[in-house]
Formats: structure tokens, sequence, C-alpha cells
């Protein structure tokens, strides 16, 4: 077989950041089953490990955001690496390395690999490689922990891709046709939206696959590279969780919780599905059900060699210190969520109460459990959705190198501006990346001019157009966000 094993490697992937993968929501997630954490406290040194980098931009985002952590990108595609590389030298990260390596070999071989990881992560690649590399990736996982250490890993699950199993098939029988791989995916999805006849007279497939027309009508309108990723690999295989989860099990990783915080609160499923949910006793089993009653279709799992669990007391302790802030939360009438379990609603008043306490400043825990008076399981319901929602997030300004921080997102901002397709910027307050597009770059860009009114707004319409883009509504209206917007990332660390 080829060096890349049926993976797809004639292009390279998105750059992306996904705020899970941070230390500070790692540990969280943990806390909330009672496991303690790698690290004693925020602040501590540690070592961290990506299986399956891919560009490096989160990566490095990561290692900027945490100056006291040894980050380790491993990837093996030489195109991935080369650009990891030259963007960690460009933002001038010394806490970070990438190394080229095949999952098969270093399994073979581990070397600096077998040197103990307080975290390992591997986003979005179980599902798209073949069973033996899936296999050595869960062993170099696993061997790269230390004891007490966390897995990462996300993958696509069954049934909730069950519908997409046949566009990838169609679309892969394309391409050992000899089809471009371009072509392939989009001829796969006219040709299979041609099988499902009409919305008022659908054939058998629509009618036994009811959300396969709205998965084939998203494609078009998707980044091509991401698709290309997405379903061009000979060993995509999405898994039934209870699959994936013995297949860790030999390699004495043991599910622990979730990183998508709603989803270890399992009172929030669906009133028609929970009582089957919650009757099954066993803890694997149960979380098939759960699976199966939302139609889940993607994962984001904890895995533990070693759990370290904590009595009462010492989690309360602990999760005492945890230090919250307000992220980007604009007022609201209702508090409504959405999540892979549905939409939850809360109580307005437990919320705006707590976000409240924040207004004046970062709050530990601890502290918002004695403003507030609400019982610690359900606080711990409660800050969860808000940091799912992304309106509040963790705070790290005891710990973070805001002037490192800032001249990182210089370097980024001019990235940006040349034409790099990076979309996030560092927030060191909360140890993660706020969302960070052109047009607010265009429009930073102006303002370090000292331009304004009409001259901002037609610096931000010629940056466009001198990009081959276009101006999605009113510049005046972009203007207006972004002003009502850059106090909150001031206060982020974001911008000086």
């Amino acid at each position: 077989m080829a060096w890349d094993h049926g993976y797809f490697s004639a292009t390279s992937y998105t750059c992306g950041a996904y705020r899970e993968l941070a230390p500070a929501w790692l540990d969280f997630a943990a806390l909330l089953k009672g496991h303690q954490p790698p690290r004693g406290h925020e602040g501590e040194a540690f070592s961290y490990l990506e299986l399956g980098s891919g560009m490096g931009f989160g990566l490095c985002l990561l290692a900027a955001a945490y100056p006291e952590g040894q980050f380790t990108g491993i990837d093996f595609q030489p195109d991935h690496i080369v650009h990891s590389r030259r963007l960690a030298q460009r933002l001038g990260l010394a806490n970070i390395s990438f190394q080229e390596a095949d999952f098969l070999s270093l399994a073979a071989s581990p070397g600096p690999l077998s040197a103990a990881h307080h975290y390992v992560v591997a986003h979005g690649i179980a599902t798209w490689i073949s069973e033996p590399i899936q296999a050595a990736l869960l062993q170099l996982a696993s061997a790269a922990l230390t004891p007490g250490g966390i897995l990462y890993c996300s993958y696509n699950t069954f049934p909730g891709w069950l519908a997409a199993t046949a566009y990838q098939h169609l679309a892969d029988e394309l391409r050992r046709g000899g089809a471009h791989s371009g072509q392939t995916l989009k001829g796969a999805a006219e040709r299979l939206t041609g099988l499902l006849g009409s919305t008022e007279a659908p054939s058998a497939l629509a009618q036994a696959q009811p959300a396969l027309r709205a998965k084939l009508a998203q494609i078009p309108n998707q980044n091509a590279a991401y698709v290309l990723q997405e379903y061009g690999n000979e060993g995509w295989q999405p898994i039934y969780v209870a699959d994936l989860h013995r297949r860790c099990a030999t390699h004495k990783l043991r599910f622990h919780a979730s990183a998508t915080l709603p989803e270890n609160f399992l009172d929030l499923l669906p009133a028609n599905v929970r009582p089957a949910v919650l009757a099954e006793t066993d803890p694997g089993l149960r979380q098939s059900l759960q699976d199966l009653a939302i139609n889940q279709s993607f994962r984001r799992d904890l895995f533990l060699r070693g759990v370290a669990f904590s009595t009462d007391s010492e989690l309360r302790q602990r999760i005492s210190g945890v230090m919250l802030r307000l992220l980007e939360a604009p007022a609201t009438e209702s508090y409504v969520f959405t999540t892979s379990f549905g939409q939850v609603s809360g109580a307005v008043e437990r919320y705006r109460q707590l976000e409240q306490g924040l207004t004046g400043g970062p709050r530990s825990f601890g502290q918002l459990l004695e403003d507030t008076g609400i019982a610690l399981p359900e606080l711990a319901k409660t800050v969860s959705l808000l940091l799912h929602s992304g309106r509040i997030g963790f705070d790290r300004c005891a710990c973070a190198d805001f002037n490192r921080a800032r001249q990182v997102n210089d370097q980024l901002l001019e990235l940006i501006l040349d034409g790099r397709p990076y979309d996030h910027l560092l927030a060191p307050g909360s140890g993660g990346a706020v969302v960070f597009s052109l047009v607010e770059a265009l429009i930073l860009d102006g303002q370090r001019r000292h331009l304004g009114g009409q001259e901002l707004e037609q610096h931000l319409q010629q940056g466009l157009a001198g990009r081959g883009r276009s101006l999605q509504g009113e510049a005046a209206e972009k203007l207006t966000a972004f002003a009502e917007r850059q106090p909150r990332l001031q206060a982020l660390g974001v911008l000086p």
C-alpha cells in the first residue's frame, strides 16, 4: 500500500481551532465525573501530545495560550508538518514541536513518545483511517499517557452517520473508477440526489433514509478541503460507541466522560427517551442507548489511563478552584441551549444570576457556589451549559502571558490579511481562541491606520475586493458590530 495507507493525501486539511482540546476544558470535563485531572492546578507545567495534528494551527494557538505546557504534534502528511513548523516559527513559539511520522511505524518504535504526557488528543482521525492504523493510534495514545492522563478522541458515530454511508460508498466507487476526487464528490451527490425522487413522491431510499436529502444538499456549500478529507479516505468508517470503547479498553484506556459537556448530564435527555436510558444500570450499554435515542453522529470522548477517583470533599475542593469569566454574552430574555440532546431550556433567573456574578470580573466556582446558593451538582450543570453555549469561559489571567499573546495575534492578523485561511485569534484571558474574520481584520487594520467613517468603510470594501471577496451586508453594520465586540475582545486580551 502507498505511504498514505488509503488516507486522502492529495490536498491539505483545513485550519481549525477547537475549544474542547484546551487543557482547562479537559480538566473540567474530567472533574464532572469525579476524576482528579493530571494537573494539580491551573498554571502547572504539563506535556501535551496531538496525534494527527493536521495543519498545526489549533495546536499552535494552545501552545501560545499555555506557555507552561510543552506541546508536540505528530502527522504523517509532510505538507502539514511544513506548514505547522513555519507557523510556529512565525508566531515565535518555543514550547512546541512537530514530527512527521506514521502511526504504524511509531507503534513499532515509539521513541520519543515513550515519555509521559498528561494529555493526548486525537481530533477527527480515529474513524477516517483503516482499522490497523486506528489500532496503532490507540496503542500510541496509551503508551504516551502518564497514569491518570487524559485521552481526547473525537469520531463519527452511528446511527447518525447511517444516511451518509450511501453517499460515501457511491463516491468511493466513482473514485475507484478513476474520477478526479473533486468531481467524484460532486458527481456522487448529484447522482444520489437523482435516486431520491421528489419530496412529494420520495423513492424507497428516501423513505428509508429521510436525512439523506438534507445531507446531500449541504455538500456543495461546504468547504471543499473539508469534504475531500471527510469522505475521500478509504478507511472512512463511522463506528458505534460500544465498538470503539471496547477497542480502547484493550489498550488500558477507560471511557470516563464527554468533552461535549451537556452529554455528561443524562437528565437533559428528551423526556420521551430519558426513562429508557436512565433505567439501564450498565454504564456502557447506557452510552449505546443514549446514542441510539438521539441519533448521535459525533462524539468527543475522554478516556483515562488509570482513574484517580475523588471523594466528595476532594471533588468540591478541586472544582471550587476553577476560575470562570464572562465571554461574549449579550443580554437575553431566555436561555435556550442547542445540544446533541436537542434544545434545552434553563430557568432565566438562575442563569442570569450566575452571569451577573461574573460581570464584575472572574470568579471561582467556589465563590459562585457561595454567591448563588445553588447546590454543587446543579451549578456544575448550569456552568456546563453556559460553557457549551460560549457565554462564559475559563479564566487564565493569573498565568497568561499577555505580551506574548499580543505578539502572536499581531502575526496572525498579518497572515489573515495576507490571505492565509485562518479565522481565529488567541484569547489569553480564557486560555482559548475566538473566531475572527477577514472582515474584522480589515476593520482593525483600518483603525490602526486612523481611518474612520466613510474612509473605513471604503477600506473594508476595497480590501475584500482586492482579495476576490464581496461584502455580505452593509459596511456600516459590520463597523457597528465590530465596535460592540471590541471591548469584549480587549477584556480577553485578544486586542490591546
